[in-house]
């Protein structure tokens, strides 16, 4: 049975990931992915989504695609930046130049992934944050 959009797989560790993702499969994907290494996942198609998500559950982490409808990543961002200056934020973009990683940077992502990349790329990115959180409480 699967988790309906918004609703968080559940986790025992607290560790609560948001997925914004327009492809709905390459959102599963991340989904699945994430859910084996153990977090909770909420799901998200744009960044409008995503903003109502977090205004109303906790999320340590969020993982944006840079283009979608609506609202694009770097938009997210800045709202994230805004609102929620604590989240860790990775930015992930099929469109990626060095300009873009340094723009999304400039504006407040904490990393950055280009497509294609390995998806336990993504993972032990996710892993890393975790971890080193964990270290310095």
């Amino acid at each position: 049975m699967s988790t309906p959009i918004g609703v968080p797989s559940s986790n025992d560790n607290g560790q609560t990931v948001l997925i914004v993702e327009d492809d709905a499969a390459t959102r599963r994907l991340y989904k699945f992915l994430l859910t084996n290494g153990g977090y909770a996942v909420l799901e998200a198609e744009d960044g409008v989504v995503a903003l109502e998500h977090l205004a109303r559950q906790r999320c340590d982490l969020v993982i944006t695609d840079m283009n979608m409808p609506r609202m694009d990543g770097m938009d997210l961002i800045r709202a994230i930046r805004r609102d929620h200056s604590d989240l860790y934020v990775i930015l992930i973009t099929a469109f990626g130049t060095p300009d873009t990683q340094k723009q999304a940077m400039r504006i407040g992502a904490n990393d950055y992934l280009a497509k294609p990349f390995d998806f336990e790329e993504l993972e032990r990115r996710v892993r890393n944050y975790f971890q080193s959180r964990t270290q310095s409480v």
